[in-house]
This record gives C-alpha cells, structure tokens and sequence, in this order.
C-alpha cells in the first residue's frame, strides 16, 4: 500500500504508526510529498506501482494538495476540471486493477436532501468516482455514520464506533433496511391488529379506537394505508380497499391465507 499523507509530517505518521503497532509491515509506504494531477502525479504513481507490482492499495489524503488551485478556471469549467482530475487518476487505477483512495473535504453548510452534495466542488468528482463515501460524526463524540454510493455497490449505511483507534462496524443497513426504517410503524400495528382477525370493517376513527392507537390522527392513517398498505400489508396477506359510503370513507381489510393472497381485489 502506499499512502500519501500530503498534510502530515513523517514524524507525524511515525508517532501514529507506532500507536497502532510496534511492527509495521514492509509493503506499507508513505510520502508526505508528491507533484500535481497533470503535474508529475500520474507518472510517479505509476513508476511505483511497476516497481512495486503487488500494490493493491494507493491513498492521496487529500485531493486537494494534489490539484492546481490555479487551473479551477478555465474553458473546462469547474465541473470539467473536476471531472478530468478524478478521471485522470481513475484510468490508472482501472489500468493496474487497483483501488485508489482520495481524501477530500465536505462543505461546511449540509444538504438534507442529498449528503453526497455536501462533498466540496461541484458534482464533477463523484460523478467521475466509481464509488463515493462520506464520514459523517461529531468532532467531540466518538460515533460516526459512513455513507456509501456507487456504480458497483449498492447504497449503505454504516455505523461505526472508535474504539483503541480503530473503526469498528456496529451496524449495516443496505437501501432495503433504510426504507423499512423510513416506513411508518402504524403499519405494522395494523398487521399486529389484524393478526387475529379475518376480516374487518369500519372508519379510519373506528380503526384507531378498535386498535387503542394514539400516535396517528384519521387523517394520517387514510394517508399511510393509501400510500404503503400495497408494499407492508399485502405480502403479509392482509389485503386493504377503501369505499365512500354518503360522509363516511369506510376501510376493509381481509385476511387471506396461502394461495388465497393472489386472489382478485374484493369489493366492499
């Protein structure tokens, strides 16, 4: 492996080399300097990998030290530039069949909507990786949440815990896992509700006080069961129709067992 820890020191790297190991092994190998994407990077990258033809690993830690602030302009634009400088590195990685790592900074204002905007520069760099992480933790705690997308892996999750300066994984959630979690839980209280029964009939107000259901309003549950009583309900065999009667919205599940479940809708 070789890691460039462009922002480090090599008394640095030594001192936290020898807090995580008394030995470390030979085919690790560090650099604290290197030229410029464009600049003599490729070329020393890849003298290394032909003289060290076992390397399966290379880290630039960060992206940043190895661009040229000076070209972010240009004919290209941002996008362009920053797409050229990860595709740059990229086709040595897909030539030696390796993994290259780069360490790059997030912008201090978050996007709720998409974590993965909130990588600094413009959407050049992960659209030219094949996979894209974002570390996400608080400076004070010791907790921290890995994100994970890319061409080749499907979207993750990963809680992670520093212990004794190591990153242990406490939980995965893959995307199935996360749009469980996303799933309103009345759902699942009617599958409970309904798990004696074969069939039942009434209001959304009647469904909640049959149910002793506190946390959702009429409203909210004609809402939930209307949007996910396909996805939730019916693979459980428990199947939802809804029909006006004068003022009145009437909700009607039926339970049906084995092939039953695959039968046609029902009519109130």
């Amino acid at each position: 492996m070789l890691y460039l820890s462009l922002e480090d020191t090599q008394r640095r790297i030594k001192d936290r080399l020898y807090n995580l190991t008394d030995s470390a092994p030979d085919n690790l190998y560090f650099a604290v300097t290197s030229g410029l994407i464009g600049g003599g990077l490729e070329e020393q990258i890849t003298d290394f990998l032909t003289e060290h033809s076992a390397t399966k690993l290379v880290i630039i830690d960060t992206l940043q030290k190895v661009r040229d602030s000076k070209g972010s302009a240009g004919k290209a634009g941002m996008y362009g530039n920053d797409y050229d400088d990860i595709s740059s590195i990229k086709r040595i990685a897909d030539g030696f069949n390796i993994a290259i790592l780069l360490v790059h900074h997030l912008r201090k204002l978050q996007d709720s909507d998409d974590p993965f905007n909130d990588v600094s520069g413009s959407t050049g760099i992960i659209g030219a990786a094949d996979t894209n992480f974002i570390l996400r933790r608080k400076r004070s705690g010791n907790a921290a949440t890995l994100l994970v997308s890319g061409r080749d892996v499907e979207y993750q999750e990963l809680t992670l815990q520093f212990n004794d300066l190591v990153w242990e994984l406490v939980e995965r959630k893959n995307s199935e896992d996360i749009h469980k979690a996303e799933l309103p839980k009345f759902l699942f209280r009617v599958v409970d509700f309904m798990e004696h029964r074969t069939e039942w009939v009434g209001t959304a107000t009647e469904l909640l006080t049959e149910m002793k259901e506190q946390e959702v309003t009429p409203n909210m549950a004609t809402k939930y069961l209307g949007q996910f009583a396909y996805e939730v309900l019916e693979p459980l065999g428990i199947e939802y129709r809804t029909k006006r009667t004068g003022k009145s919205r009437l909700i009607k599940f039926l339970r049906r067992d084995g092939d039953d479940a695959n039968d046609a809708g029902i009519a109130i």
